[in-house]
């Protein structure tokens, strides 16, 4: 108890160490770093920086998200594509840096570090933090929007979603998702798992989002900035990987949590997002909707251990946490 309490201690600032660094990595790599980075420096940096002639003459030359237009105009100014790559890298892991903050209610309910490192064990983290950044953006927020609403802050739930929908509109997915968990409150858990056994079941046999058109169309752009490059052969289809993966971690779940308002409000969510990702099997790159049940594993993982071992949770989240990224990163997507 003695060694969690010193650890505690100084976990801020071993926090705010990591993010530092991780800033400095992602924040000034090269344009060949990442699939999308070249993207981004030829369809944003280059038209911004020598094809228009006012600045806000980017605004009618880019066609994006309202937020990462501001955030790529800068590049008028500046004119040096290393200095966008920083900005981006700052606001997105300072936002994170803020939610693992407020969500380990700054260090009382276990440490921000480790559930920092957690989410950044996922496979998904790199490509958010290099490829798909409007998406890494947005997600950001809709962990802080997430949090807002468990604590029951209406207002800043708005205001976090509104600016994770300005950087990528994605993020209405998980809005509404949030919204039928908060409406569905007294709905038994057992038939959020029966309509997620429902929708695997769908899905194989090619029910699917990719026949309602508003939906199929979220997200296209980044569709049509790939395939500029020919990064178009993404397989579509039912995903019996990513069915596995999602499953295991829900089976896990419903067999450890406590039960608690916060958990449960969690697994829901998670149970709905990831209906929302079977039903986009059919899209291209439909690994990009998976991010929106994903990001909710670690929070779990942090919260059960935690509730589960209250005075070894520093231990044994330290052990979850290297069996998370060895299971992530070397055994099942290397």
């Amino acid at each position: 108890m003695n060694r969690n309490i010193s650890f505690i201690k100084n976990d801020k600032g071993l926090l705010i160490s990591f993010v530092f660094i991780l800033i400095l990595l992602v924040g000034t790599r090269e344009r060949n770093i990442g699939t999308d980075t070249i993207n981004y420096f030829n369809f944003y940096f280059i038209p911004i920086t020598t094809q228009v002639r006012g600045y806000f003459n980017v605004f009618t030359r880019i066609d994006s998200d309202f937020l990462f237009e501001v955030l790529v105009s800068f590049s008028y100014w500046h004119n040096n594509f290393k200095i966008f790559l920083l900005m981006t890298a700052t606001l997105m892991n300072v936002s994170l840096y803020m939610f693992v903050r407020k969500f380990t209610e700054y260090g009382k309910k276990g440490s921000s570090l480790i559930l920092f490192l957690t989410l950044a064990s996922s496979f998904s983290f790199m490509s958010i933090e290099i490829n798909i950044l409007r998406n890494g953006l947005s997600i950001c927020f809709i962990l802080l929007s997430l949090y807002s609403i468990l604590e029951k802050d209406i207002k800043m739930f708005i205001i976090y979603f509104i600016v994770a929908y300005l950087f990528h509109r994605t993020a209405v997915i998980p809005f509404i998702l949030i919204l039928v968990v908060n409406l569905s409150e007294k709905v038994d858990i057992k038939y959020f798992v029966a309509f997620y056994v429902l929708a695997i079941l769908g899905s194989l046999v090619g029910i699917g989002f990719h026949s309602i058109t508003f939906l199929s169309g979220l997200g296209s752009e980044d569709l049509q900035g790939l395939s500029y490059v020919g990064e178009t052969s993404y397989g579509v289809g039912f995903r019996y990987d990513f069915v596995v993966y999602n499953t295991f971690f829900l089976a896990l779940f419903l067999k450890f949590t406590n039960w608690n308002i916060r958990d449960t409000f969690l697994i829901k969510y998670y149970t709905l997002g990831s209906v929302v990702f079977f039903f986009n099997f059919y899209i291209p790159f439909s690994d990009r909707f998976g991010l929106y049940s994903w990001i909710i594993i670690p929070l779990l993982l942090f919260n059960t251990i935690n509730e589960a071992f209250p005075e070894r949770k520093i231990f044994i989240s330290t052990f979850v946490l290297i069996g998370f990224y060895i299971l992530n990163n070397i055994i099942l997507f290397p």
